[in-house]
């Protein structure tokens, strides 16, 4: 048996989405040999490189939304920022989460299939009354992105949004974390 494992096998492994592992392969941001065509990792090195990872991570974010392309993206973006990112698709699966695990910060996409994103707000909130959440809507004049608005002090971003409304974020907790 090989000890080489492929992108599947990694992203099962680390819990990171298939295509995010692929694209930090290609980057040249995790140990990875291409071969025939294939990306290919040694296990000891990816272990050696997650004990390097833990060392410089800045904390977690939990990003709720149910378009894969704005999990991917955001998770791209936060994670070369130094986080650790966990992604879902819905409210439930986010509740879950919150449950496992503490997050500094959430980025929240109202419109959800099932619970609603007011709703997964609320249990957020719950859970955690201190984590910071960012709003993420289409729909920033909706009557649901007032009624999130009421439950405490949160962040909005619109969509489309671009990279730098992003990091702004991240900033802004960076920032709040060092106080």
């Amino acid at each position: 048996m090989s000890d080489l494992m492929t992108v599947k096998e990694v992203a099962e492994y680390l819990k990171l989405n298939y295509m995010t592992v692929y694209k930090l392969a290609q980057k040249g941001r995790i140990p990875a040999s291409k071969i025939g065509g294939n990306w290919r990792f040694k296990k000891d090195l990816l272990d050696e490189w997650i004990a390097k990872q833990s060392t410089v991570v800045e904390g977690s974010v939990l990003v709720v939304d149910d378009d894969p392309g704005v999990r991917e993206m955001l998770s791209d973006i936060i994670s070369e920022q130094r986080y650790r990112v966990v992604a879902v698709e819905n409210g439930e699966r986010a509740i879950e989460e919150m449950e496992r695990q503490r997050f500094d910060l959430v980025f929240l996409d109202l419109v959800l299939p099932g619970m609603s994103g007011a709703e997964a707000l609320s249990a957020i909130k719950q859970k955690d009354e201190k984590v910071i959440v960012a709003i993420i809507t289409g729909y920033a004049d909706d009557p649901v992105a007032m009624e999130a608005m009421s439950l405490g002090p949160l962040l909005m971003i619109r969509k489309p949004f671009r990279v730098d409304d992003i990091l702004e974020v991240i900033s802004i907790i960076s920032s709040a974390s060092r106080r």
